[in-house]
């Protein structure tokens, strides 16, 4: 009966989630309904608790033991891939880097979106400390924004009092992997010490495609989110490590 209320409750709790987030962010990322999907198996295993109990009573160990090995891992690997995201996203980087890579995000017209703002604004406090830091804005033009990410950025920094000549704008990349390739392009000294400006959950895998890529000083600097979205965030971002580490993209 624990069990089977606990499910019930999980699954009230998933498909609530779903319906907060997609009410206040839309539903335009597929991970969202990932939400979804869990808050249906819960209660379908609290209404079929019993018959689900039995089926697995009658499977043979073979079947079992491995089943419950694999599963047990891949909780323990997304627990692990929990913490560090939350360890790297809250480390403070050393002051006096050669550049801070602000990484891209979702633009709005010309308006940078609230993550990306954030991230704007860690690496605005940072440049204010160290006036010999350049920065590298980071992001290509996607769907429904008028301007490039890159230009967004630079526009937000100039109107907070950061001079053009202290902004380099790469405005080719699409994704992460490419803000840090196009970006150490433009660095040309795998020797430069680079800070990467961008929100907390997404610094640990962003400092380890950067040392995949061959930048050998790379810290990260950490920027918040909005707090309904920590849970969605953390969840996907936990599954893309364990998919890049798979991949040896980092």
């Amino acid at each position: 009966m624990i069990i089977k209320r606990i499910s019930f409750l999980l699954g009230i709790l998933c498909l609530g989630y779903f319906i907060v987030y997609g009410a206040f962010t839309g539903l335009t990322n597929t991970f969202t309904y990932v939400w979804l999907l869990m808050g249906i198996c819960f209660l379908l295993l609290s209404v079929f608790y019993k018959t689900i109990k039995r089926g697995i009573r009658i499977l043979p160990k073979w079947v079992k033991i491995p089943a419950a090995i694999i599963a047990g891992i891949c909780i323990f690997a997304v627990l692990v891939a929990e913490i560090l995201c939350i360890t790297s996203g809250i480390k403070a980087p050393q002051p006096g880097a050669d550049y801070v890579i602000v990484l891209g995000a979702q633009v709005r017209g010309r308006t940078p979106s609230y993550n990306l703002a954030r991230r704007l604004d860690v690496a605005y406090d940072y440049l204010m400390e160290n006036p010999e830091t350049i920065a590298i804005l980071s992001g290509g033009k996607g769907p429904g924004e008028d301007i490039s990410e890159a230009q967004a950025m630079a526009e937000y920094l100039q109107e907070k009092g950061i001079p053009p000549e202290r902004m380099i704008l790469e405005d080719q990349s699409t994704n992460t992997d490419e803000n840090i390739r196009f970006s150490r392009e433009i660095i040309g000294s795998q020797e430069a010490s680079v800070v990467l400006a961008t929100n907390r959950f997404h610094v640990f895998r962003s400092i380890g495609i950067a040392k995949k890529q061959g930048l050998q000083k790379v810290e990260g600097l950490g920027a918040g989110i909005m707090w309904f979205t920590v849970p969605n965030l953390y969840l996907r971002e936990a599954i893309a490590i364990l998919k890049y580490a798979v991949c040896g993209q980092i």
